[in-house]
């Protein structure tokens, strides 16, 4: 037999020496198929399935008349319970000893105790608070205005608290901030509060020493408490009102504080903690996929590019736009961004001024007038501040139905790619003149 052969008669040998170990792998393969498969069907089967989606329907359809009368002022996409102002105002109306919900300090000092003040602090007399909402300051230059700030003049103390809802911090504010605090209260003993959904710690490392994160259950305690407190002098109006607030905090900003639906939810994931994990294995990524769609539709525009995407945005730029650099060797300070950061998994179209890119004020200030001068193009247009600042705020352009049917590709490709072209060709063609109209007078003045 010649060599090659040999060689030949070795590898087929080899190659047959590997195929029993390869069955044996098949078949451990198989098996663990069947039995995730078996684990998936004893957890579709557990009745507290059906249990927690009764519980759930139930906390669903509890009457919330803030959300009602919300969807009646801005539409039916849309609501009070995602609005951070709505939020400050609120949390600020009850914070002050001196409004007419008439129950006197008690929220205030009862929130310095939930959220840890300093004992000196919690003991003082706070019936002569004041209460500023969006305290302006200005650090390095830059101005900003922190949400609520609590003075205590006569006993030198203060509470300032930065309210996130679906939003988070940026540029550095909780710094500057606290730096602005320590520059006009030298003397006052200063407690910070960061209050979010689920008590989310500061991005700095530094600044999680100075800010105490809070979450809104803490808020929802108290509120609770003194709707529950049948021995308060708080009129039943106030009363009323305070529990249809708890009931919006309960069902969209704290649902964990459901202890049925909690402890029930806890139950089932402990049974079927292996089924589950596999589930959100392999659950949807709703965000990174409509994303990459949104991109699609932005580049099927000629004239429009992507200048900035991220998990939770794609910012896009129509190119026309860099014939008129504001300031020179700058692009435009502003940008349309497709959204999902303000309602879970809800992309909304924006059109967002960047707080960095504030060297020419003058340019701002005009961009944001002649956005303003159009109202029924630019929906949703906000007062002029230093920090980011909305010119447009659309509906959700996916909702609910969308994710529920998310199965169904190119349904979902078309619902996005039909609404980026609808708005490509019905909207954008007026705010684009609006925009290049202004850019190109600034420009006309810059060069004179």
């Amino acid at each position: 037999m010649q060599t090659n052969d040999v060689e030949t008669a070795e590898q087929v040998a080899a190659l047959e020496s590997v195929i029993p170990a390869l069955q044996g792998l098949r078949g451990l393969l198989a098996a663990e198929y069947a039995r995730e498969i078996k684990v998936l069907e004893n957890f579709a089967s557990d009745a507290g399935l059906q249990n927690l989606a009764e519980l759930a329907e139930q906390q669903r359809s509890e009457f919330d008349a803030l959300d009602f009368v919300g969807r009646l002022r801005l539409g039916s996409g849309s609501n009070l319970w995602s609005d951070e102002e709505f939020h400050s105002n609120l949390l600020a109306w009850l914070l002050d000893p001196r409004e007419s919900h008439g129950i006197g300090e008690s929220f205030l000092t009862n929130f310095l105790r939930a959220t840890c003040a300093p004992s000196e602090v919690q003991d003082a007399d706070w019936t002569h608070a004041r209460i500023i909402r969006e305290w302006l300051n200005q650090v390095d230059g830059e101005w900003g205005y922190l949400d609520i700030l609590i003075l205590n003049e006569s006993e030198q103390f203060l509470c300032a608290i930065e309210n996130k809802v679906f939003s988070s911090e940026h540029s550095e504010q909780l710094t500057r901030y606290r730096k602005a605090l320590a520059a006009s209260y030298p003397d006052f003993t200063r407690h910070h509060v960061f209050l979010t959904p689920r008590g989310t710690l500061p991005y700095g490392e530094e600044e999680r020493e100075y800010w105490t994160p809070a979450t809104y259950a803490a808020v929802l305690n108290i509120v609770q408490q003194i709707v529950d407190d049948n021995s308060s002098p708080i009129k039943e109006d106030v009363r009323s009102f305070l529990r249809q607030y708890a009931t919006t905090l309960r069902r969209n900003i704290v649902p964990d504080a459901n202890t049925n639906v909690a402890q029930l939810a806890r139950k089932i994931y402990m049974e079927h903690r292996e089924a589950i994990d596999l589930i959100i294995r392999h659950k949807p990524d709703f965000v990174a996929e409509a994303r990459a769609i949104f991109k699609e539709a932005i580049v099927l525009q000629s004239d429009w590019a992507v200048v900035d995407e991220r998990h939770s945005l794609i910012r896009f730029r129509p190119m026309d736009w860099n014939r008129f650099i504001v300031p020179p060797n700058e692009s435009p300070p502003l940008a349309f961004e497709f959204d999902w950061r303000w309602q879970d998994n809800h992309p909304r179209l924006g059109l967002v001024f960047d707080p960095e890119n504030t060297a020419n004020k003058s340019a701002r200030d005009r961009l944001h007038l002649a956005c303003a001068q159009n109202p029924h193009l630019f929906v949703g247009i906000q007062t002029l501040r230093p920090s980011w600042l909305w010119l447009l705020f659309t509906e959700p352009i996916l909702g609910d139905s969308h994710y529920s049917q998310w199965e169904d590709e190119e349904a979902i490709r078309t619902t996005i790619l039909d609404w980026v072209a609808n708005f490509a060709e019905n909207e954008f063609p007026a705010m684009n003149e609006v925009i290049v109209n202004c850019l190109r007078e600034y420009g006309t003045e810059q060069d004179q």
